[in-house]
């Protein structure tokens, strides 16, 4: 797993950076709506923001994320995301 730094910006929104072999990805995290989308599984907090980097790395590489990632995007890409983000969260 690369190395993952996030770091908040404001209520719900992540600044994240994603090492990688060439260098580090740079995108921003938008978790303001996690609780609303996920059902109450979900906080928009680091522990979300972490566990829903890695779950996206789980489906592509760090260079094909987008700038911008809203986690009801996420949630709405792929209908396990809310399980498998709460699993990686422990």
């Amino acid at each position: 797993m690369p190395e993952i730094e996030v770091t908040s910006q404001d209520d719900g929104e992540y600044a994240v950076r994603v090492g990688t072999d060439e260098g580090a990805v740079t995108l921003d995290l938008l978790l303001g709506d996690a609780e609303s989308c996920s059902g109450g599984e979900l906080s928009p907090d680091e522990g979300t923001a972490l566990a829903t980097i890695r779950f996206l790395l789980e489906h592509q590489g760090a260079e094909d994320l987008p700038q911008l990632v809203d986690i009801e995007e996420v949630v709405a890409a792929y209908p396990e995301a809310v399980s498998r983000i709460a699993s990686l969260r422990t």
